[in-house]
């Protein structure tokens, strides 16, 4: 079985959140990506922590590297009614209309 491994140092600042909150977003049930870190990613951690989002679960392990791995996994159907927008890229506000 293959993972999604995203190496965030790869992203430009500016883009790094909200591609990444798309791509938990765009996972299917069941799925899950790991994100690769060169620091502890306590920011984004307290983004997920803040966010609307109930229908995921990460988990935070340094590596042998000097890295650090944030797996993140989607357990339910994302349009179930327990799910919420995480609210990061703004296009919540597109339905409030």
């Amino acid at each position: 079985m293959s993972q999604n491994v995203i190496y965030v140092p790869t992203i430009i600042g500016e883009y790094k959140i909200g591609l990444i909150f798309s791509l938990i977003d765009g996972l299917k049930p069941g799925k899950s990506l790991k994100l690769v870190c060169d620091d502890h990613p306590h920011d984004f951690e307290e983004m997920l922590e803040k966010s609307e989002i109930s229908n995921i679960n990460w988990s935070i392990e340094k590596t042998d590297t000097n890295s650090w791995q944030l797996s993140i996994s989607k357990q339910q159907d994302i349009n179930s009614e327990k799910v919420g927008c995480c609210g990061m890229c703004g296009g919540h506000e597109d339905s409030k209309g």
